[in-house]
């Protein structure tokens, strides 16, 4: 509906407006009014807004940093299979509770994820982001005092609880803060910084590690997190869920902020359009009939996704230790042999490495042909690595077809976690993109009881034969998915 009031259509025509100030009155979509028409029946959206204000300093600023707290979540969680030895020398524990970590990590994000999307629904995006980033500052701090692993491992609960938080809300607000042609960039930009992150943990684990113990590799690992969660507090509210919620005013000061910033040549006259949604935030409404099918759908593929990227981080450190395809031999786990080989942590960086060489090359194919065709692509790529890998087939093709497995997974979740923000409407892409991240985590809870009793345990092949049929029921779930996207404007 219209919110314009009577008192506010006055003022409007009492205001001297400037050219900086005003939105532009383009037809756009077809929803903006002619030219010709009066003030008050002038309107626009916000994502006519977005389009029409391009992309600009204020973009370039804002959305790396949003980005960046993929940063803070991914060098936790390639952090924790990189200290199993040293917390198995200082605890002795055996393996599969060490292996119990990752489970750790992967079971609090469910709460985080459910938590953030009904909160981000009813209170705004920003909040949650912040909570969720100084949970995660806070609890990795109080990790490296660990006295013993119970109290690590409430810290990594908590860490997933921030974690899951944080995965949701960040792509959430990255969509639309983002112009409609430039928001598949912006989550790539989101991934990448997850690379960067757990690049940053490996070359922090290789230089300080065996030297100076878990404890202060933590400690390092959490000092950019100190300054990103500085910086997310001066982030802007989303100016489409504070249009929803009948901030008007606040909305557009948020667009014109972007408009000033980006020094956008452009004309206003009307009123922001938006429909006031009371019903914000509803677990129920995610799985109504229009939009049940994309939700089962994109859940499935999540969560078959979730599984072979957490085990592709999770394995990576045995399989380069116990040279790729032979068993894993438990003795390198020995109190003797406390320090990680170096070659190890070189090859697990290289492999990791794939991540920045491939998602933009797909960020770009998917601009190109669309959403569902670049699934497609990547889900048949990834069954055809994955399905090579069985075999261990001599050490540089291994190598080779572990590399493209670890970048088309990778590839793969860019391209579900752009596509899944634009399956809800703004009242319930909170919840909904929560709902269905569960999925993601859930196949990463999955893999942290799977990877150390079949793959270490009885041989990388078994495992990977699990992940080729993850692999293939990935195919089928994307090949169902029919609802292109690509460059519309958010419901």
């Amino acid at each position: 509906m219209d919110i314009t009031s009577t008192s506010d259509r006055q003022m409007d025509e009492k205001r001297v407006l400037t050219k900086a100030d005003y939105i532009p009155l383009k037809e756009v979509t077809g929803r903006v009014e002619s030219q010709s028409g009066s003030l008050d029946e002038r309107k626009y959206t916000v994502d006519e807004a977005l389009r029409e204000i391009g992309l600009g300093v204020y973009h370039l600023k804002w959305i790396p940093v949003i980005a960046m707290s993929g940063f803070t979540q991914s060098s936790m969680i390639a952090l924790a299979p990189l200290l199993i030895t040293s917390l198995q020398c200082q605890w002795d524990l055996n393996i599969p509770i060490q292996i119990l970590l990752l489970f750790v990590i992967f079971f609090g994000s469910f709460p985080g994820d459910v938590l953030s999307g009904v909160l981000s629904d009813k209170y705004g995006r920003k909040l949650p982001l912040i909570v969720g980033q100084l949970l995660l500052l806070i609890f990795t701090v109080l990790s490296t005092v660990s006295f013993n692993y119970v109290f690590f491992s409430v810290c990594y609960f908590f860490i997933g609880v921030a974690i899951g938080m944080l995965m949701c809300l960040s792509v959430v607000l990255l969509s639309e803060l983002s112009p409609p042609n430039f928001r598949s960039y912006s989550v790539t930009l989101f991934l990448l910084s997850w690379v960067l992150g757990a690049l940053y943990s490996c070359a922090v684990t290789y230089g300080l590690l065996n030297k100076h113990g878990w404890e202060i590799v933590t400690f390092v690992v959490a000092i950019p997190h100190i300054l990103i969660t500085i910086v997310i507090l001066l982030v802007d509210e989303s100016p489409k869920y504070l249009a929803i919620t009948g901030q008007i005013a606040g909305a557009e000061q948020v667009l014109n902020r972007m408009a000033v910033q980006n020094n956008s040549d452009f004309e206003i006259v009307g009123k922001l359009c938006m429909r006031i949604e009371n019903n914000r935030g509803s677990l129920g409404e995610v799985i109504a009939p229009e939009y049940r099918k994309e939700f089962a759908l994109l859940s499935l593929s999540l969560g078959f996704v979730g599984l072979i990227v957490s085990s592709s981080y999770a394995m990576t450190p045995y399989v380069m230790k116990s040279n790729h395809c032979n068993y894993f031999n438990s003795t390198d786990f020995s109190a003797e042999k406390c320090k990680i080989p170096e070659a190890m942590l070189k090859e697990t960086a290289i492999i990791t490495t794939s991540e920045i060489v491939m998602l933009p090359i797909f960020a770009f194919v998917n601009e190109l042909f669309g959403r569902l065709k670049t699934l497609r692509l990547l889900s048949a790529l990834l069954l055809l690595s994955s399905f090579l890998l069985v075999f261990c087939l001599g050490s540089a093709v291994f190598v080779s077809c572990l590399y493209v497995q670890r970048g088309a997974a990778q590839s793969l979740l860019l391209i579900l976690l752009i596509y899944t923000p634009e399956c809800f409407p703004t009242h319930i892409r909170g919840v909904g993109c929560g709902l269905t991240m569960l999925f993601l985590f859930l196949g990463g809870l999955i893999s942290s009881t799977m990877v150390y009793p079949v793959g270490v345990q009885h041989g990388f092949s078994h495992l990977e034969i699990a992940l080729t049929l993850a692999a293939f029921c990935t195919l089928v779930s994307v090949s169902f998915l029919t609802n292109e996207t690509r460059g519309t404007d958010l419901p």
